[in-house]
């Protein structure tokens, strides 16, 4: 019982000197419920919907102004393409919804709203099709009534005339006028898509951020781990005691690490796509070229929080705080509604970039106009941490170089 007494009084004691695993336990846990918190404890938003045609339709009275925006077709056009609103509805008979499309859960918002604007439609619908009914039967029966005072007319003056002409007459029978106006048909719902269609899934559109946390999390940890054994080892103290620049160690890490992270991108993004077929309209080259970018974004983050840990086991106590935060934040849950500071630190998170451009290559089909400006982002957290690493290391080498 001593030894084991002892054996628990060591444990303890060693936990309470590592501060950082101390902070982990504690801190890391609730900064992790507290997002999780937010982000499932946040309401659902609401879609943004406009109308067009709506000036001299029936149906205007089932689309409330504070619900569905009023626009031009060429306003509405815009709007939707550039991701203002979810869908818009054209009130121009048949009724006709177009969806922005390339995401499945706000889809199912959108068209939930829109069904119920369409129950109210179908009631309209109905109470007009009562009065065009009761107008066309009371046409129907002036129209029958006039035909047969017209054929009472025509057999008196032929008994009159020629009465021989009236016998060898086909006998006829009023029948109703087949020019009266026809009752309206029920009105029917056409939606399309701007992007993707009704078989996208919740994995196709999961599928960009999914790209961007796999090999994000992986590089993370391999490039992490591995510049840590090389320092462990010894092999980056012999490295800075010798004449080669700071900035050589890190960028030659950076491309000798940086060959297998392409290798291990490109292999991950053929899997997905070709294989697992995920639902990809854009150029595979696009893809590449982000998911490269953001591969050496966390081979650099990795390395630069490498120096912070003094073991394989203190770097994986990295991930909650540096992974799960951008699982989170990335897009694979809505952060529309959350509180603007968590948006912000969103911001500040590679993946949540990664996750647009993937998904305006993927699924809205964009070029380069459509990623350009995240995978610059993403370009820039990368050279920021590089920037960083050679500060650091100019620290703590010994003597410069």
């Amino acid at each position: 019982m001593t030894n084991l007494l002892a054996m628990a009084h060591r444990i303890i004691r060693q936990i309470l000197r590592d501060k950082r695993t101390l902070a982990l336990l504690i801190i890391a846990p609730l900064v992790i419920l507290t997002l999780v918190w937010y982000i499932f404890g946040a309401k659902t938003p609401e879609p943004k919907l406009a109308v067009i045609n709506y000036s001299s339709s029936d149906y205007l009275s089932a689309f409330k102004k504070s619900d569905y925006l009023r626009m031009s077709r060429l306003e509405a056009v815009q709007a939707l393409a550039d991701q203002k609103i979810d869908a818009y509805v054209d009130l121009k008979d048949p009724v006709h919804v177009h969806l922005e499309g390339s995401n499945p859960q706000r889809n199912g918002i959108a068209m939930t709203k829109l069904q119920k604007s369409m129950t109210k439609v179908q009631k309209i619908s109905i109470n007009k099709l009562k009065n065009n009914l009761t107008g066309v039967i009371h046409q129907q029966q002036k129209a029958i009534a006039a035909q047969k005072q017209a054929m009472q007319k025509m057999t008196e003056t032929l008994r009159t005339y020629a009465p021989g002409i009236l016998t060898s007459l086909p006998q006829q029978q009023a029948s109703g006028n087949s020019n009266a106006p026809k009752a309206p048909q029920k009105v029917e719902l056409n939606v399309s898509y701007l992007h993707g269609n009704d078989n996208l899934n919740t994995f196709d559109a999961f599928g960009p951020a999914m790209v961007g946390i796999f090999v994000f999390l992986f590089i993370f940890m391999i490039g992490g781990v591995s510049f840590l054994r090389e320092r462990t080892t010894g092999t980056l103290d012999r490295l800075m005691a010798s004449p080669i620049k700071n900035y050589q160690i890190i960028w030659g890490y950076m491309i000798g690490f940086g060959l297998f992270v392409i290798v291990q991108s490109l292999i991950l993004t053929c899997y997905l796509v070709y294989v697992l077929h995920i639902y990809n309209v854009g150029n595979l080259i696009d893809v590449l070229i982000i998911v490269f970018i953001l591969s050496f974004s966390a081979l650099s983050l990795s390395i630069l929080l490498s120096t912070a840990a003094k073991n394989e086991l203190q770097m994986f106590q990295f991930i909650p705080l540096v992974i799960v935060p951008q699982v989170f934040l990335s897009g694979l849950f809505p952060i529309d509604t959350l509180p603007r500071w968590v948006q912000l630190i969103g911001n500040l998170m590679p993946i949540h970039y990664s996750t647009e451009a993937l998904r305006n290559i993927m699924i809205r089909g964009t070029g380069f106009s459509g990623w350009g400006f995240d995978g610059a982002v993403l370009l820039g957290f990368s050279l920021v941490f590089i920037v960083i690493n050679i500060l650091v290391l100019r620290a703590s080498r010994p003597l410069a170089v």
